[in-house]
């Protein structure tokens, strides 16, 4: 069907003469934005704001990382515009701040600016995002810009994609636009709802401007059928396509499904998640046939380890990998690996400064205690596990490490690690509060980026595990294994600088 367009959107038509150039009045804060352009580091964010909903696009051997600029208590009515990282090495990232702005103005759709997916076509790049705005209806709506160069953008409002009586209009975002070689036509996936269910509708076109609705194109298979499937992408890797979205509630996960053609059937591997609940909104994205996965580490109300977990964050990227049957494997990303081993940063091997008993509810532990991690580097590890499991506890204070808060659980007989934040010593008592599926051996290897209150590790070439930690840093730090195991490790640490 052709696009309708609402009363509002006609007349901003009539206003703006159909296209419209990017400008508006830059409040104080984007002017702060604009002012600092570089950022380095293994988790990006611009001072004074949040990275919100990446959008990556890779190109010409740069990764273009379009998102939701998040800013707390910000001078404007409007929130979320468009910004822009883009980084060849994903640690040294050049800020091209606000592209896409919101209108600054409570009537207008886009008062609000939602996810959407940047594609470029020949000379041509083109922006598909979500106008979101409670005082209009429908709420959300489908918006198009172009541009030549990435940062200057021209907005068509008459390319807008309203829901119509198919979906529902306060649910109607996250435009996912990939061209499909097999149907020589673009799809368009959108986060929608249809009879109170989520799922991912799509539309279909031959020239970007003219969509047909094609109806439903997956339907919800999570364990809350009701549940907003975010921030969808489609993408053809390794023989397969693999659809992504993440569950709104109850679990949050960005998760995938694979399929041996672009319409399905979708299928739900063992494990088919690419971290834990501690990554958000991640969206798939090629670079050289290899597959990248962008999303984000939430903040926590008031910098507290106790506090609400935030909407936004820290910019997170992992490679993944896929075995022969499709599952796909979370690794650091080669680039970033490189970054790190080109760093002037020294290397030094971490010992514990003493060992102690730890009395806990579920049994007596044996735990060394280590220094104070540098703010930024990598953790490497080779840990021998030769029975149930270890625990790595942070923020240790007077060496009181039934009393730690953080704590990693490394669980082999359930094939599990845990991220809990409450006390160890009475932890069986407590809900994780993220985790992921991985078998774990005897020995474990991983790989730890740490960056403030940020831990991110990468388990045996298989799993990434995102946390947030604010107790973290300049504390000391132990691992703990059941009383009757001795500790059996080697770890080194690469200070970045």
């Amino acid at each position: 069907m052709r696009t309708f367009i609402s009363a509002t959107v006609v007349a901003l038509l009539v206003l703006s003469g159909g296209n419209t150039p990017v400008y508006s009045q830059m409040s104080k804060e984007t002017l702060q934005n604009k002012s600092i352009t570089q950022v380095n580091g293994f988790f990006p964010r611009v001072e004074g704001s949040f990275v919100g909903d990446p959008m990556p696009v890779y190109n010409e051997g740069v990764f273009n990382i379009f998102y939701l600029n998040d800013v707390r208590g910000g001078s404007d009515l409007g929130v979320h515009a468009i910004h822009l990282l883009t980084s060849a090495n994903l640690y040294n990232y050049q800020n091209h701040s606000e592209v896409i702005p919101y209108v600054n103005n409570v009537n207008n759709p886009e008062l609000l600016l939602g996810t959407g997916s940047i594609i470029k076509v020949g000379d041509t790049w083109h922006a598909w995002y979500t106008a979101h705005n409670e005082n209009v209806f429908p709420v959300e709506s489908v918006m198009h810009a172009t541009s030549k160069d990435r940062l200057h953008w021209v907005k068509h409002p008459q390319d807008t994609i309203l829901p119509g009586d198919n979906y529902r209009g306060n649910d109607f975002r996250d435009p996912h636009v990939v061209w499909v070689e097999e149907k020589k036509e673009y799809w368009m996936l959108i986060t929608t709802r249809s009879n109170g269910r989520g799922i991912i509708a799509r539309y279909s076109s031959t020239d970007l401007k003219n969509w047909q609705d094609r109806g439903v194109f997956f339907d919800n298979d999570t364990i809350t059928s009701n549940s907003n499937l975010e921030c969808p992408t489609l993408v053809f890797f390794n023989g397969r396509w693999y659809l992504s979205f993440s569950d709104q509630w109850p679990l949050r996960l960005t998760q995938y499904r694979v399929a041996d053609n672009p319409e399905g059937p979708w299928h739900k591997l063992d494990n088919y998640v690419v971290d834990g609940s501690g990554f958000y909104a991640g969206k798939l994205a090629i670079k050289d046939g290899r597959l990248f996965v962008f999303g984000w580490i939430p903040t926590k109300a008031g910098n507290n380890d106790r506090g609400n977990i935030d909407w936004a964050g820290n910019l997170v990227v992992h490679e993944l990998t896929a075995d022969t049957k499709g599952q796909l494997n979370s690794i650091m990303p080669r680039e970033l690996q490189k970054a790190i081993k080109d760093n002037r940063g020294q290397v030094q091997t971490i010992l514990p400064v003493k060992t102690l008993k730890t009395s806990t509810q579920f049994g007596p532990l044996h735990s060394s205690i280590y220094p104070s991690l540098p703010r930024r580097g990598e953790l490497s590890a080779t840990v021998d596990i030769p029975s149930s499991g270890m625990v790595m506890s942070f923020g240790l204070t007077d060496d009181q490490v039934s009393d730690a808060t953080l704590n990693v659980v490394f669980n082999r007989s359930k094939g599990k690690v845990y991220f809990f934040n409450s006390p160890l010593a009475s932890i069986n008592q407590s809900n994780a509060e993220s985790w992921v599926d991985i078998p774990l051996g005897e020995k474990i290897n991983f790989r730890v980026l740490i960056q403030n209150s940020i831990a991110v590790f990468y388990i045996n070439d298989k799993a990434a595990f995102s946390t947030r930690m604010y107790s973290m840093p300049d504390k000391p730090w132990s691992i703990s294994l059941p009383q009757q195991d001795s500790l059996h490790a080697k770890l080194q640490f690469k200070e970045m600088i």
